[in-house]
C-alpha cells in the first residue's frame, strides 16, 4: 500500500504552502529528523524557512480525539485512557476473570491482551469458530468484560478512541487535517491506517511519502570478531580512530542488543575516547531506562514509601529507611550525608529488623538534625491527611510532602538532574490523570501505583549536540544518515529474528493477515527491509559478527553471509610495556598502648589467616558492610539454643544435680521453663507458631545433649557465659567463654557450642603451621595465665540433626567423640603441656605480629580467605598476592 503513494523530496516540501501540509511520521523520532534535516536546508541565501506541521501519528490522533470531543454526534467517550491506564483496566480485569489460576501471570497476560485487542483491530483480524483456540477463548472473554468496564466507566483507550477517529474520517465527521499529508518513516500501513488514508484521499487530500535521501554504501566491510566483548572493542576502536582523523564527521555504533550491553559499551567508550589531554569525548548512548532507575525520582519514590510505611504501619523496614536516607535530595543532603549515612550503617550492624517512627526520629536529631525538623513537617502534613482518596489527591499531596522534605536538596542541578525533575514532575501530572479509572485508594496503594508508573515509564535525557558519535539500537538507527556506521551483531539469531507471535490470536488467522512478528516470514521482510536502510545510512558500512558467545558457536546473518570478511580489520594500537614499580607495603605502624581493640579471638584467628586481613578489619576499621537483618538471617536459632543451655546450667550446679532431676524425672519441665524464657529474648519478631515450633525443637536438642552429659565423669560448672579480658603487651581482647567445667581431678574443660551445620572437626585447623579456628586453644591459653590446667577442649554440636562432640582430651572424660595426642599424628610425639606451651607460643606470635602491624597479604590455604570481609584490600587480582 505504501509504494503506491507518489513520493516527494524534503526540496519540494519546503516549497509548499506550509498551511496546508501535514507530516505524519511514525514516531518521535522520525518528526525530530524530518525537521533536523529541512533546518540543514538553510544556506547563508535562506535563512529562514517556514515549517509544516510535522508530528507523530500518534500525537495526531491525539489532536484528532480533541477536536471531534467538540462534536455531539462522535460518540466519543467522557474520558481517554493512556496506555497505564488501559493496562491497569486490563490487569484487572484479567485479575478477576482467572482469581482461581494462581500461576498465570495476570501482568503479562494483560499486556498481551492489550496487545492482541489493538492487533485485532489494526489489521482487521475475523477469527472464525473453527480456528479459535483455548487461549482466545479466554482473551474474548477477557476483551468483552474489559469494554464492558470501560462502557460503564464512560471511558476509552486509545484504540478505541483510534476506530472512532476512523469512523469520523470515513463518514465526513472529521474534516481533512490538510490539504497535503506526507507520510515519513513509515515502511508499512496496516488495514486500518490505510482505510483512513484512502478516506482522507476520496475527500480531497492529497497524499505523498517522503522520499529518503538515495544514498547507497561506497565501502561495506565485513568483520568476524571471535567474541562479542571483541566485537565491542573493534567497533569502538573504528570509532575512535574515524573521530581523531575527521574530527567534524558524525559516526554511529547500531548494536542489535544495546540494552544488555550498554555497560560494556560504557566501558569501552570511555576506554577510547579520550583526547590528548585526558578527556573523554562526549558521545551518545540511546538507551532509555527505567524512571524509577533516575537517582532524583528514586530517592522521591523513596521517601513516599518510607513516609507511607510509618503514616499507616507505625513501623518501616530498615532497608526502605536505609534506601530513602542514602539516596538523599533532602533538607542538607549535602551537609548530612555522613549523618544520614550513619543511621543506616548503625541499623546494619545492630541488625534492626523493624524501624518506628519515634526512634527514626531520634537518630535524625542526633546524625541530621535539619532532614528531622522537615521530616517532622512533612509526615506531620500526611498524618492529618492519610485517609484514602483519589489518586490526583495523593499527587497533591505527595508534591506537599516532598516540598516540606525540601526535595530534590539544595545543590545546583546539572542538566540530567534538571531534566528528571522536569520528567518527575510530567510523570505525577501522568498519575493524576488517573483518577476516573483508578478510584479512592489508601497512601501505600498510591505510592505503589507511582513507582509502578515509574517502573514503566522510559527515560531518556536529552541528546549531547557536542556529540560526533551516536551509539544506538536497530530501531533507533532507521532513517539516519552518518558519515559513517559500524553494525555489530548480526547474528542469524538477531537478523531475521525469531517470531514472536501474540499467543490470544490463532497463529493461522496472524499468518493469514500477515501481522508483524507473526511468522518467519515477515521477520525476513523486516530484516530485509532493515538491512537496506542500515546499507543507506553512511557511505562507510561496517558489519560484524562474533564467531562464539562463550562455548556456544554463532553464525552470520543470511544479509550479510555473502560479503567476504574483510582482512582489513581495524587492531588496537599497539602499546609499548610500561615499567612497573612495586613497593611492599607489608608493615603499618605499631599498635599504641591502651588502643583498644575489638573483635575478640577473631583478631588473632584473623591474624593468622591473613595479617593483612586483621589490619585492614581491626587496624582501619574496614569491613564489608552488612545487609540489612531479616528474620531468617538473624541466627536466632542459634541465639535461642545458646541462651536456653546457658539457662539450664545456672540452675543446675552440678551433674549431680542433673541426675538427681532426671532420677526424678523433672528434666523435662527445667528444660520447657529455659526454652520458654530464652524465646521470650530471643524471638520476640517471631509469631507465636514459629515460636512454639523453635522452642520444641530446642528442647529436644536439649534433651539429647544432655543425654550425653548425664553419661560424663562428675564434674562442676564453673563458669556460664564468663567475661576475660586477655592483655599481651598493647594488645588487649576481651572474650566471652560459653562454659568451663571442673573436672573431677581438678582440671578444667572449655566447652564451646555450635549450633550449625557445617563442619565441626577441628583437626585440620589446629594441625598446621599457622593454626586457625583458635577459640578453644586461646580459652586455654588465658586460663593458663591464671594458673588454671585445662585438660579437655570441647566442640559440641547443638543440632536437630546430629548432637556430637569433638576436640582434644588429655584422658578419657567420659565424651564420646574427643581425641587424644595419639591420635592426631603431628602431636603423637608431644605431651599435653607441651602442645599448650605450643599453642600460647603461636597465640603470643600471632598477638605480636598484629602489635607490630605486620600486614601481610599471605594465605597458606585458599579457603582461609573464603569469608573474607575485606577482599579489595588483598589485591587478589595481582601477581604478588601469595597464597601457598
Amino acid at each position: 500500500m505504501i509504494d503506491t503513494f507518489p513520493t516527494i523530496t524534503l526540496e519540494a516540501l519546503s516549497r509548499l504552502d506550509t498551511q496546508d501540509v501535514l507530516v505524519l511520521t511514525v514516531n518521535n523520532r522520525h518528526a525530530r529528523r524530518v525537521l533536523a534535516e529541512m533546518s540543514a536546508s538553510l544556506t547563508g541565501t535562506r535563512s529562514v524557512m517556514a515549517v509544516p506541521d510535522i508530528i507523530p501519528l500518534s500525537a495526531w490522533l491525539r489532536q484528532a480525539a480533541d477536536q471531534l470531543s467538540f462534536s455531539p454526534e462522535s460518540g466519543l467517550a467522557a474520558h481517554t485512557l493512556d496506555a497505564f491506564g488501559a493496562q491497569w483496566l486490563w490487569q484487572k480485569v484479567v485479575g478477576e476473570a482467572e482469581s482461581d489460576r494462581a500461576l498465570l501471570d495476570v501482568a503479562q497476560a494483560a499486556r498481551l491482551a492489550a496487545e492482541a485487542d489493538r492487533l485485532i483491530d489494526d489489521w482487521h483480524i475475523h477469527i472464525p469458530p473453527e480456528l479459535e483456540t483455548i487461549d482466545y477463548q479466554h482473551f474474548r472473554e477477557w476483551r468483552r468484560s474489559y469494554r464492558a468496564l470501560l462502557a460503564r466507566l464512560d471511558m476509552e483507550d486509545s484504540n478505541l478512541a483510534y476506530g472512532r477517529i476512523v469512523q469520523a474520517v470515513v463518514s465526513g465527521l472529521l474534516k481533512k487535517p490538510a490539504g497535503t499529508l506526507v507520510l515519513a518513516g513509515f515502511n508499512e500501513l496496516s488495514p486500518r491506517l490505510s482505510g483512513m488514508l484512502l478516506a482522507m484521499q476520496e475527500q480531497g487530500t492529497r497524499l505523498v511519502v517522503l522520499e529518503r535521501p538515495a544514498q547507497e554504501a561506497e565501502t561495506v566491510r565485513r568483520v568476524v570478531a571471535s567474541d562479542p566483548d571483541g566485537e565491542w572493542r573493534l567497533a569502538v576502536q573504528w570509532a575512535a580512530g574515524q573521530l581523531r582523523d575527521h574530527p567534524q564527521g558524525r559516526y554511529a555504533i547500531v548494536a542489535s542488543r544495546l540494552e544488555a550491553d550498554v555497560v560494556l559499551a560504557h566501558r569501552c567508550l570511555r576506554a577510547e575516547l579520550v583526547d590528548a589531554q585526558g578527556n573523554v569525548l562526549p558521545y551518545n548512548v540511546a538507551v532509555a531506562r527505567p524512571m524509577s532507575d533516575w537517582p532524583l525520582v528514586a530517592a522521591a519514590i523513596s521517601w513516599l514509601r518510607v513516609l507511607a510505611a510509618f503514616v499507616t504501619k507505625k513501623t518501616c523496614p530498615p532497608a526502605d529507611v536505609g534506601a530513602a536516607l542514602l539516596a538523599g535530595a533532602c533538607a542538607a543532603a549535602r551537609h548530612e550525608a555522613s549523618g544520614r549515612a550513619a543511621i543506616d550503617v548503625f541499623w546494619r550492624w545492630r541488625a534492626t529488623v523493624t524501624v518506628t517512627e519515634p526512634g527514626f526520629a531520634r537518630l535524625l536529631d542526633q546524625h541530621a538534625p535539619q532532614l528531622a525538623q522537615a521530616w517532622r513537617s512533612s509526615c506531620d502534613m500526611l498524618s492529618e491527611q492519610s485517609n484514602s482518596a483519589s489518586i490526583d489527591v495523593w499527587v497533591q499531596r505527595f508534591r506537599q510532602s516532598l516540598q516540606a522534605l525540601a526535595y530534590p536538596g539544595q545543590s545546583v542541578l546539572d542538566s540530567h538532574s534538571y531534566q528528571q525533575l522536569e520528567a518527575f514532575d510530567g510523570l505525577m501530572d501522568n498519575l493524576a490523570r488517573q483518577a476516573p479509572v483508578m478510584g479512592r485508594v489508601g497512601f501505600s496503594s498510591a505510592v505503589g501505583l507511582l513507582q509502578r508508573l515509574a517502573r514503566e515509564t522510559p527515560f531518556q535525557p536529552q541528546r549531547d549536540p557536542a556529540a560526533r558519535l551516536d551509539v544506538l539500537g536497530f530501531l533507533e538507527s532507521e532513517g539516519g544518515h552518518w558519515d559513517g556506521v559500524w553494525v555489530l551483531g548480526l547474528t542469524d539469531e538477531v537478523l531475521p529474528a525469531a517470531p514472536k507471535p501474540n499467543p490470544f490470536v490463532p497463529l493461522a488467522v496472524l499468518r493469514q493477515a500477515r501481522a508483524p512478528r507473526a511468522t518467519p516470514e515477515r521477520e525476513l521482510h523486516w530484516a530485509k527491509t532493515l538491512y537496506r536502510s542500515l546499507l543507506a545510512s553512511a557511505p562507510q558500512v561496517w558489519l560484524s559478527h562474533a564467531e562464539y558467545e562463550g562455548e556456544r558457536e554463532l553464525r552470520p546473518s543470511p544479509c550479510i553471509a555473502a560479503i567476504a570478511p574483510s582482512i582489513n580489520v581495524p587492531e588496537q594500537a599497539a602499546t609499548a610495556p610500561c615499567p612497573l614499580e612495586y613497593i611492599p607495603d607489608e608493615q603499618g605502624p605499631p599498635l599504641q598502648t591502651g588502643h583498644s581493640t575489638r573483635g575478640g579471638i577473631a583478631v588473632i584467628d584473623t591474624q593468622a589467616r591473613n595479617p593483612l586481613w586483621a589490619f585492614a578489619k581491626y587496624r582501619l576499621g574496614a569491613s564489608e558492610l552488612a545487609n540489612y537483618a531479616e528474620l531468617s538471617d538473624q541466627n536466632a536459632r542459634g541465639l535461642l539454643l545458646h541462651k536456653a543451655i546457658e539457662l539450664v546450667w545456672r540452675m543446675l550446679p552440678d551433674q549431680q544435680a542433673l541426675l538427681d532431676l532426671y532420677a526424678q524425672g523433672s528434666l523435662r519441665a527445667l528444660l520447657e521453663q529455659s526454652a520458654e524464657q530464652a524465646a521470650d529474648e530471643c524471638l520476640q519478631d517471631y509469631g507465636s507458631v514459629v515460636r512454639r515450633l523453635e522452642t520444641d525443637r530446642t528442647i529436644l536438642i536439649l534433651e539429647q545433649w544432655l543425654q550425653l552429659e548425664l553419661r560424663r565423669e562428675p564434674f562442676r560448672v564453673r563458669d556460664v557465659e564468663q567475661n576475660y579480658v586477655w592483655t599481651h603487651g598493647a594488645l588487649q581482647l576481651s572474650l566471652r567463654l560459653d562454659r568451663i567445667d571442673e573436672l573431677e581431678d581438678g582440671r578444667l574443660a572449655v566447652i564451646d557450642y555450635k549450633s550449625g551445620g557445617g563442619r565441626l572437626d577441628p583437626k585440620p585447623d589446629w594441625m598446621r603451621e599457622r593454626p586457625v579456628g583458635l577459640q578453644l586453644p586461646f580459652y586455654a591459653s588465658v586460663l593458663a595465665a591464671e594458673d588454671a590446667r585445662v585438660a579437655a577442649l570441647v566442640l559440641a554440636r547443638l543440632h536437630a540433626r546430629e548432637v556430637e562432640v569433638k576436640g582434644l582430651a588429655d584422658a578419657d572424660y567420659g565424651f564420646d567423640g574427643l581425641s587424644t595426642l595419639t591420635d592426631w599424628s603431628m602431636f603423637a610425639g608431644s605431651t599435653w603441656e607441651q602442645l599448650m606451651s605450643e599453642w600460647r607460643r603461636i597465640i603470643c606470635q600471632m598477638a605480636d605480629e598484629y602489635a607490630a602491624g605486620v600486614a601481610r597479604n599471605h594465605s597458606l590455604r585458599p579457603d582461609d580467605i573464603q569469608y573474607c570481609d575485606v577482599l579489595p584490600f588483598l589485591r587478589l587480582n595481582e601477581e604478588y598476592t601469595r597464597v601457598d
